[in-house]
């Protein structure tokens, strides 16, 4: 073969290779784009055109997992909205299988991690106290998965924050038959809460932060603060759907509390 030949050989598989190039990028560009419209979607509670959107993304490739978690995620929205108790579980235990098939697909990315503990802890509510003991140590190790993972991710503190809340509730009687009946849970505490949660501000302030903080602030009997982050949160703006319903709780509270 000669030169010139050779030399027109190297140029095509050279502009083959950039065209290439160009397509992988459009592509992922525009599932980038698809991303960032289903989670603005999500966020506006808008669930059903979220779904449809996410059904029209790829069923493999190198971020499934982006699909899963946020399958996840509207597994939970659709849960949380449902007619009924049983009906929410049902949707509970689908983002279960979602997110643990996210973190199948990606175990080093921290959001299957963090909407499998957000689906347990949904999950306590309708379930019977062994499967409750269970669930909530689930919750706790996988939180802490996600923020090894994500330290940045604000909404897992939140997450773990209301897992000390919850827990730390718990009496010492319950403690105690928990203990010796289910072989117990971890420690928790209301201070704890505390820090998670201004982290979680540090991070990013939002209603949702101030709110649960509020309710943090009124268990340990620190009514004055507790208003005082009532107020904040009513001057966020909301970032998502949950967000509202804690915004109107603030209101209803602070009406209660004068």
């Amino acid at each position: 073969m000669g030169i010139l030949c050779k030399s027109r050989v190297l140029v095509a598989a050279l502009l083959l290779l950039l065209m290439t190039g160009s397509a992988l990028c459009q592509a992922l560009a525009g599932f980038a784009a698809k991303l960032q419209k289903i989670d603005v979607l999500l966020n506006q509670g808008d669930n059903q055109q979220a779904l449809r959107l996410l059904q029209e993304l790829p069923e493999e490739g190198l971020h499934f997992d982006q699909k899963l978690w946020r399958m996840a995620r509207l597994q939970y929205e659709m849960g949380r909205i449902a007619a009924s108790d049983q009906d929410s579980m049902m949707f509970y235990q689908r983002a279960e299988k979602f997110a643990r098939s996210a973190i199948a697909n990606n175990p080093d990315s921290g959001e299957g991690y963090k909407w499998l503990a957000i689906a347990l802890g949904a999950q306590t509510k309708e379930s019977d106290t062994q499967a409750q003991i269970r669930l909530a140590r689930e919750v706790k190790e996988n939180i802490e998965k996600a923020i090894a993972l994500a330290p940045e991710d604000d909404i897992a503190y939140l997450v773990l924050s209301r897992w000390h809340y919850k827990v730390s509730a718990l009496g010492f009687m319950s403690r105690t038959i928990t203990s010796i009946v289910y072989g117990g849970l971890p420690e928790a505490s209301l201070s704890e809460a505390e820090k998670l949660l201004w982290r979680a501000i540090a991070l990013r302030d939002r209603i949702a932060h101030r709110y649960n903080l509020a309710k943090v602030y009124e268990r340990m009997d620190r009514r004055v603060d507790a208003k005082m982050q009532l107020q904040k949160a009513l001057l966020l703006a909301v970032t998502f759907q949950e967000e509202a319903e804690a915004q109107q709780k603030c209101r209803d509270k602070l009406k209660e509390w004068q």
